[in-house]
């Protein structure tokens, strides 16, 4: 926000402040108005980030709590200080370029971040754990055949891990069970076959790597996609079936990313129908180009093509509709796991 002089005075009776975060440049909190205008913000509940930081700018608004730095090279020296006055703060590293910097960034004391740094993981840490990755893709593939719980259950009892996190997703909130779960047949039978296929497919993320106790920074990307897919999908009236495999589609779009290994090879085991394999090798047909149009959301605006949601038959309130369901989601989901 260049000028918070354009903001409306009385915004805070139009909008809820407290949901609202003002990115605002340290230039242009040194002037007094925009100050008393950004304290009056701050009061009712909008957070303010300073935004645009030069090695010059060691003395910023007295009421700043956050800083957002652009990070695309490495991270400045001299924020360093800053961060260490400002402890405790949710800091902003912009466009981190991959995970090594990212890491970096998280030691230096940041705590959110943006960037491609997802999609471009330490090399070490390419090589998922096989043992849970054929277990999982094992689990998926008796799910997509409809096999007996006894099969499923017999899987899940080698894993205490996954076993946990089972009865920890029936328990959730997001489920409301007012009986205790006692068996693995039961837990199946209340999440249901349906959900089971998707929470795999979220785990084939989640589970691949420690992370210092945090998700897998794939894990929100691919949900993301999946979600955005399936609302698409439904915007442009898909049955249930379709539903679930465009939400298969945004889900194992980032799988090569995961596993450091083609996509085409990683989906071998899966026995994928053909409609899915087009759209994520080739983005062929209906599926295909909606993939594209979600991959395109899901990276720097500069690679968005605008045309593609009308070649969908959708309109750009139709678009944004689907995109605030994702987001919704996507933060359920994290939550969650």
């Amino acid at each position: 926000m260049a000028d918070p002089l354009l903001v409306p005075a009385d915004i805070d009776t139009r909008l809820p402040l407290a949901r609202i975060l003002f990115a605002v440049p340290v230039k242009a909190a040194e002037d007094k108005d925009v100050q008393t205008r950004l304290k009056y913000f701050n009061s009712h509940g909008a957070r303010i980030i300073m935004d645009d930081l030069q090695a010059h700018d060691n003395a910023i608004w007295e009421g700043a709590k956050k800083i957002s730095v652009d990070c695309s090279k490495d991270i400045p020296a001299h924020i360093k200080p800053l961060l260490l006055r400002l402890h405790g703060g949710e800091h902003l590293a912009q466009h981190l370029p991959h995970a090594a910097l990212q890491e970096q960034a998280h030691e230096a004391g940041f705590k959110w971040f943006s960037g491609d740094y997802a999609f471009h993981p330490p090399v070490s840490n390419k090589a998922a754990d096989a043992t849970a990755r054929t277990r999982l893709l094992k689990l998926l593939g008796l799910v997509a055949r409809d096999a007996e719980s006894r099969e499923l259950e017999e899987l899940f009892k080698q894993d205490a891990t996954l076993s946990f996190m089972l009865f920890k997703l029936v328990s959730s909130a997001a489920f409301a069970q007012t009986v205790r779960v006692s068996s693995f047949g039961q837990a199946i039978n209340l999440l249901g076959r349906r959900q089971l296929q998707r929470w795999l497919q979220l785990l084939l993320y989640a589970r691949q790597q420690d992370h210092s106790g945090s998700l897998n920074p794939l894990m929100p990307r691919a949900a993301f996609r999946a979600s955005l897919m399936e609302a698409i999908c439904l915007k442009r009236g898909g049955n249930k079936d379709e539903l679930d495999c465009a939400f298969m589609v945004g889900m194992f779009s980032l799988l090569d990313k995961l596993f450091g290994n083609p996509l085409g090879e990683v989906l071998q085991p899966l026995n994928l129908n053909t409609e899915v394999l087009d759209a994520l090798l080739h983005k062929s047909g209906a599926l295909g180009k909606s993939l594209d149009l979600v991959e395109r959301a899901d990276r720097p605006f500069k690679d968005f093509d605008a045309g593609l949601i009308g070649e969908l038959g959708l309109s750009a309130e139709d678009y944004y509709d689907c995109m605030i369901t994702a987001y919704a989601w996507v933060n359920q989901v994290c939550q969650d796991m």
